[in-house]
Order: structure tokens, then sequence, then C-alpha cells
């Protein structure tokens, strides 16, 4: 498969086969109650302290860039894992090569 192919291949978080296990999804939980309490606390004590909510638009969007770098870094791991391990699967013909003699 070529690097293009892989490319638009469409990868997917989810483990699959016989002995996937559902992972547990109290971490996610958690860290998204802790930031949503994290966001509400800080928009409080920038309201509380007179500032204009303006200058919360600049840690949100360099929140927002950050997350989506990790999500596009960790999608392209994915796809460069896959292609590894897809070319060091292919067997050379060299390998298979079976000595016959013709007679």
């Amino acid at each position: 498969m070529s690097v293009h192919a892989a490319l638009v291949r469409p990868v997917f978080g989810t483990p699959r086969g016989r002995h996937a296990k559902p992972r547990a999804t109290w971490p996610r939980v958690a860290v998204r109650t802790l930031f949503l309490l994290c966001a509400v606390i800080s928009a409080g004590a920038v309201v509380g302290a007179g500032w204009p909510p303006v200058l919360l638009v600049v840690p949100a969007a360099a929140l927002v860039l950050l997350v989506a770098g990790v999500v596009k870094l960790r999608t392209a791991t994915r796809k460069i894992d896959t292609i590894f391990a897809e070319e060091l699967s292919r067997e050379t013909p060299a390998e298979n090569a079976v000595s016959v003699e013709i007679s």
C-alpha cells in the first residue's frame, strides 16, 4: 500500500478483533468534567475581576488548536504505524524462493 493510499484510508481508534476489550469511559468523563470546571472557574475569575470577557478568547483558541494538533498527530501516527506494519508483513519473492530443479 502506498503512503497516499494509506492517508486516504480512515483510521478508527477502536480496537478490533477477537480479543479486543472495550476501553473504560470514566477517565474521559473525569477529564472533561475537570476541564469544564476549570473553564467555569476561569470565566468567573475574569468576570469577577472586572476584566473584559474577550480576554478568554485567546486561551480558548490556543486550547482548541492544541487539541486539534494532538488529534491530527495521533491519527498520523496510527497511519504511519499501519504502513510500516503492512510493509513488514509483506514477504519479498527472495524470501519465498524455493529451489526447484528442472530436469
